[in-house]
């Protein structure tokens, strides 16, 4: 699979797809939703326009949701190694060259946009980040014009007969670099690039900041977007009042995408709080930056943790779970700490995911298969071969979720220790986390 024939299907990308997919949605993840896409014309010529927040995770997020082989572009520089770009075709991603990579290199856009309008034919599903460069904050930034460019010189190109259509996605994400986080993928209503024809033919300008504008108001809803000056504290408040608004709009709690409802009424509710009462909005935006210090002090992650009891109760299964944690533990060391170690060094934090994913992906069955055929050679049993096999993937997930027990209740027990030492700072913190939620309640009811 090359750039001549990167719009044609691809068995071998089809398989590679297939087992990529499951380590994306079932092993790498927690949960994964997608949002809409059964109402997706699939029939028609699409351009997906996703938000870009977290690397190479925003193109897997697309391209696992649907069985389309989608064609991807990225910058030009990381094809310049050939045996890279080979690789970066099979996976069909196109190259697109800018002016910094010198004006010479803009010719090359000839043949990115001629393949463009194959895979645009072919009903493949081209994927464009509209944002063009990634960063770790919820909130959309502006557009770059690319896709709007590409997708008025595919409909000229074709004397304005594609009826191409833009497709505006949302991807939201409970976690931008840790395994075992949530991804929720929500599609947006289609719109047609027919509608700015005449403004294009009358001055393109004009219609790439029209057809720019409307994508940008079809995404906002789809996604996490923070515009408030405080956004560490709208971001706090958005999970920390999440479980009440839930119960207050009838929504399930365990329900990812009736978390994000619930959150995006938070944070537009916030917004016009914000709009009326500024003095009050940065009043309470210094007691969320106030109390997140404290809890950094005290090193615990909120004050509202579980009984004493329950910090018992995980303790005896901690006693009890550890050999099994032991066993899953020992048995994943490598795979484990490579990708770990190796994805929390990258200086990028949004593409430590994307390097871990990478990794896992390649890590974890090489060393289950190392593992299995050194149990093969020492055992000479099948029977025996075959157990350990099926106990690896199970035992990992158990010392996965071992781990986060054990460090919720250290946690928990720490919180514990300065209660009934009767810490000020820990009750300070627990008065100002009341009064916070308390006003957050209010401000909720009052602008519904």
């Amino acid at each position: 699979m090359g750039v001549e024939n990167i719009e044609k299907y691809s068995r071998s990308y089809a398989a590679l797809k297939t087992f990529l997919r499951f380590w994306h949605d079932k092993i790498f993840y927690r949960k994964v939703v997608y949002v809409n896409r059964e109402k997706l014309p699939l029939n028609e010529h699409l351009i997906f326009t996703p938000n870009h927040q977290n690397a190479l995770m925003d193109a897997l997020a697309i391209e696992f949701s649907l069985s389309n082989q989608f064609v991807f572009v990225a910058r030009s520089d990381i094809f310049k190694n050939k045996q890279i770009a080979r690789i970066l075709y099979f996976l069909k991603i196109l190259p697109v060259y800018r002016i910094r990579d010198g004006y010479d290199s803009l010719k090359k856009n000839e043949l990115t946009f001629r393949k463009t309008l194959d895979i645009i034919r072919n009903k493949n599903g081209f994927v464009i980040l509209p944002e063009g460069n990634h960063a770790g904050f919820r909130k959309l930034r502006s557009l770059k014009k690319g896709f709007a460019r590409i997708a008025f010189q595919a409909e000229e190109a074709e004397n304005f007969l594609l009826d191409m259509k833009i497709v505006p996605v949302g991807i939201n994400y409970s976690d931008y670099e840790n395994f075992r986080s949530d991804l929720l993928v929500i599609f947006g209503k289609p719109f047609a690039v027919s509608e700015f024809y005449e403004v294009y033919k009358e001055n393109p300008a004009v219609a790439y900041n029209r057809i720019k504008e409307k994508l940008a108001r079809e995404m906002k809803p789809l996604m996490i977007n923070i515009e408030s000056q405080y956004y560490d504290a709208v971001d706090f408040l958005r999970k920390a009042y999440r479980r009440d608004a839930c119960r207050q709009l009838n929504l399930d709690d365990t329900d990812l995408y009736h978390q994000f409802r619930a959150e995006k009424e938070i944070i537009a509710r916030l917004n016009r709080f914000e709009q009326t009462s500024p003095d009050k909005m940065k009043r309470l935006a210094e007691k969320v930056q106030h109390y997140r210090q404290q809890l950094k002090t005290l090193k615990i992650p909120d004050v509202q943790p579980a009984t004493k009891g329950r910090l018992f109760l995980n303790r005896i299964l901690l006693l009890l779970g550890f050999p099994f944690f032991l066993y899953g533990y020992l048995n994943h060391f490598f795979p484990w700490n490579i990708c770990i170690a190796t994805g929390n060094k990258i200086k990028d934090p949004q593409f430590r995911s994307s390097f871990k994913f990478v990794l896992s992906f390649i890590t974890f069955p090489l060393f289950y298969l190392i593992q299995i055929l050194l149990v093969q050679w020492g055992f000479h049993r099948p029977v025996i071969t075959i157990l350990y096999a099926v106990t690896l993937p199970f035992f990992a997930a158990f010392s996965w979720n071992y781990a986060r027990l054990y460090r919720k209740t250290v946690a928990l027990g720490r919180y514990w220790r300065n209660r009934r030492k009767k810490n000020r700072l820990l009750s300070e913190a627990e008065k100002l986390y009341a009064e916070i939620m308390e006003e957050t309640g209010r401000l909720f009811h009052s602008f519904s």
